[in-house]
C-alpha cells in the first residue's frame, strides 16, 4: 500500500474516533458531512441513501440494491447520485478495530455547474446500477481529510468548504466513475430522466404511482422509463415508492412517536394490516415490534437507525 494513503488513512481514523459521539451516525460542525462508527457487526438494516459519497476507513461493509450486492471494503469510496433504498450489513467491526467511515453529501446542481466549467458535456451510455465504488487515492483521500480537519477549525468553513467540496467533486468526475455520474448530470440522457422520475417520487410518495404519467413527464416510453429505472435501481418504480414509504413510516414512529396505523396512512397506505405486512417483510418485525427494538439499540449506545 502507498504509504501517503496510509498515513492519510490513520489520520482520518483518528478524527473520526474523537468526532463519533458513540456508535452510529454523528453529524460533524460541517455542513453535509457525518461520521459512522460501529465496534459490532450488524444484521440486514433497510435504509435511505441521499445523494452522497462515503469513503469506508476501516471495516467491510455488505449492500445490498435489489438483487445487487457490494461488498464495500475498506479504503474504497461509494457514489450515490440518486436517492437510494438500499439494506446495509455490516460484516467486519470489533471493539479493537471498528466500522468507519465518513460521508459528505453530493448537490447535483453544485456537480452540473462543475461540469459545465470542465467543459464535460458528453457522457458515453451507461446502464449500470447508479451506485458506484471506486478505490480511494492520495488526491481523493487528501481532500477528505481537509474536509472533515474543517471540525476542528470551524471558522474555516465558510470560506474552504465550498472549494474543498468543489475539489471533491472534480477528482470524481475525473475518475473511474467519471463517466457514470455525468450520466445523472447531462440534460438529454436517460439516467437524467430517471434521477428526475425519482425526484417526483419522492416528492410524492404519498400519492398512487402512475407510471404513465412519470414516462411522459420526463419524455419516455412506459416500456422505456421501467427498463431504464430498473437498471439503474435494480427495482420496479413500485418497488421504490414502497421503500421510501416504509422507511419515511419507520422514521415518524421513532421520532414522532406517531402510531403505526398513523404512520401508514400519513405515508400512503390505505389498509393498516397491508402496511403491517410490507413493513414486516422489509424490516423483519411488525412496527411496534421493530421500533421497539431499535429504541432498545440506541438505549444500549448500538445506534439509531442504520447507516
Amino acid at each position: 500500500m502507498d504509504q501517503r494513503i496510509k498515513h492519510y488513512q490513520q489520520s482520518l481514523i483518528d478524527m473520526t474516533t474523537r468526532i463519533s459521539a458513540g456508535n452510529g451516525l454523528t453529524e460533524t460542525n460541517v455542513p453535509g458531512v457525518k461520521t459512522v462508527h460501529s465496534t459490532s457487526k450488524t444484521c440486514n438494516s433497510p435504509t435511505i441513501y441521499e445523494p452522497m459519497v462515503c469513503l469506508l476507513l476501516q471495516g467491510t461493509k455488505n449492500l445490498y440494491v435489489g438483487e445487487q450486492k457490494i461488498h464495500y471494503k475498506e479504503l474504497s469510496y461509494l457514489i450515490i447520485p440518486i436517492m437510494m433504498p438500499v439494506v446495509g450489513e455490516i460484516v467486519q467491526a470489533s471493539e479493537t478495530e471498528p466500522y468507519i467511515g465518513i460521508s459528505v453529501s453530493l448537490d447535483l446542481r453544485e456537480l452540473s455547474e462543475l461540469l459545465i466549467d470542465m467543459a464535460a458535456n458528453k457522457a458515453e451510455p451507461c446502464n449500470k446500477s447508479c451506485i458506484k465504488m471506486v478505490n480511494a487515492d492520495v488526491d481523493s483521500m487528501s481532500t477528505f481529510e481537509r474536509i472533515l480537519a474543517l471540525h476542528e477549525t470551524p471558522q474555516d468553513i465558510p470560506i474552504m468548504l465550498p472549494m474543498l467540496k468543489r475539489e471533491l467533486m472534480y477528482r470524481i468526475l475525473k475518475g473511474p466513475a467519471g463517466n457514470q455520474l455525468r450520466q445523472f448530470l447531462l440534460y438529454d440522457s436517460n439516467a437524467n430522466r430517471i434521477s428526475k422520475v425519482i425526484e417526483i417520487i419522492r416528492k410524492n410518495f404519498q400519492r398512487p404511482l402512475k407510471v404513465k404519467e412519470l414516462a411522459e413527464t420526463v419524455h419516455m416510453s412506459e416500456s422505456a422509463l421501467y427498463s431504464g429505472f430498473k437498471a439503474i435501481t435494480a427495482m420496479s418504480p413500485l418497488q421504490y415508492q414502497k421503500h421510501i414509504r416504509l422507511n419515511e413510516a419507520r422514521r415518524i414512529m421513532l421520532y414522532e412517536g406517531i402510531e403505526a396505523s398513523s404512520a401508514g396512512y400519513q405515508v400512503g397506505y390505505e389498509s393498516p394490516s397491508q402496511f403491517s405486512r410490507e413493513y414486516s417483510r422489509l424490516f423483519g418485525a411488525p412496527p411496534i415490534t421493530d421500533i421497539n427494538r431499535v429504541k432498545q439499540n440506541q438505549t444500549l449506545g448500538l445506534g439509531a437507525l442504520p447507516s
